[in-house]
């Protein structure tokens, strides 16, 4: 289920004023653990693509076989042709399956999916964005809420879209980037109405944080943004089967990735598992494509282990995950 950039924030604001006296690495980690969590399963968090349109190696466990880790290889005949790794033929192969996938129909679509062991209902108006969603543990016959308004990308954004890999890459770098600093210019309003709020209980606190909440943030490269927009895209139901090809391509020049052609998601289903280790944000982010490339079966993050510092406690390690059960489109609007 997508979530909003209040979320976030409300996460940030509740945990990193819990202690005045924390210095900004706690900040920074809240922040970074909050953006994993919500960016996953949210195609795109703010209205950006008109923006981004303007800007417009693999390691593999595929059969069994390990390719070298960040690019291709270079076959020794004369002719210097390059030879791909087991990963980027298993993602080519799905680009080729993609495209040859059927456009879906209708303009609403109808998502259940667990998120961990709580089951969801999302209903998506593709026309205008609206993202509606069942209060959590609400009984039957409770009606969907209006979630995030326009909070989704429309169907007419989605075919802007570039759908060649070298130009859809540069778009999603763009995206990344864009994102980034419309959730840092949030955050740091967040914090400054706090301290008009509170007054001099938080100003020299704040004054502190605000020169290093960005500052601090992890160095994510363009590698780390392709994939993880390009993830958090993939699994939108309403991309065009170009699109979604074009994806699998972004993937493939990804250095980095992992592809495990004969996984299964946590409900047994048959998937390709492709996945890549943020170095940056220390987490590894998981996609579980279905083998026929018309749609992503589950997405999931490991997020490790945190030491407890600064009289903080340390956090285990602990897998955050979305498993899709069910993808429908109508043309009015589905009920419960």
């Amino acid at each position: 289920m997508p979530a909003t950039d209040e979320d976030l924030l409300r996460d940030l604001m509740h945990r990193a004023t819990g202690d005045l006296h924390a210095p900004s690495e706690i900040t920074t980690g809240i922040v970074t653990a909050s953006r994993r969590r919500y960016r996953r399963t949210r195609a795109l968090g703010v209205g950006v693509t008109g923006a981004a349109a303007a800007a417009v190696g693999v390691a593999a466990v595929a059969s069994g076989a390990t390719g070298p880790a960040g690019r291709s290889t270079r076959s020794g005949g004369s002719d210097g042709a390059i030879e791909l790794t087991a990963a980027q033929r298993t993602l080519n192969h799905l680009s080729a399956r993609a495209a040859a996938t059927t456009t879906p129909a209708g303009r609403w679509v109808k998502m259940i999916d667990l998120a961990g062991a709580q089951r969801k209902t999302t209903i998506i108006d593709t026309r205008n964005g609206d993202v509606w969603t069942y209060q959590p543990d609400a009984g039957k016959g409770v009606p969907p809420v209006l979630f995030d308004k326009a909070g989704m990308p429309t169907a007419a954004q989605l075919a802007a879209y570039p759908t060649t890999a070298p130009a859809l890459r540069t778009f999603l770098i763009a995206q990344a980037k864009q994102q980034r600093a419309y959730a840092e210019h949030e955050m740091l309003a967040q914090l400054r109405q706090a301290e008009r709020k509170d007054g001099k209980r938080l100003r020299a606190a704040l004054e502190s944080k605000k020169a290093t909440i960005i500052k601090d943030q992890p160095t994510e490269t363009s590698d780390d943004w392709a994939f993880s927009q390009a993830a958090m895209t993939l699994w939108n139901p309403a991309i065009s089967p170009a699109l979604r090809s074009a994806l699998f391509k972004v993937l493939a020049a990804t250095p980095g990735i992992k592809v495990n052609s004969h996984a299964t998601d946590s409900r047994g289903r048959s998937a390709v598992e492709i996945s890549r280790y943020d170095s940056a944000a220390h987490y590894t982010e998981a996609v579980f494509e279905a083998p026929d490339a018309s749609r992503v079966l589950e997405t999931s993050s490991l997020e490790p282990a945190t030491p407890a510092q600064n009289g903080l406690p340390g956090e285990k390690a602990y897998q955050l995950s979305d498993t899709y059960l069910s993808i429908t489109w109508s043309a009015t609007r589905p009920s419960a």
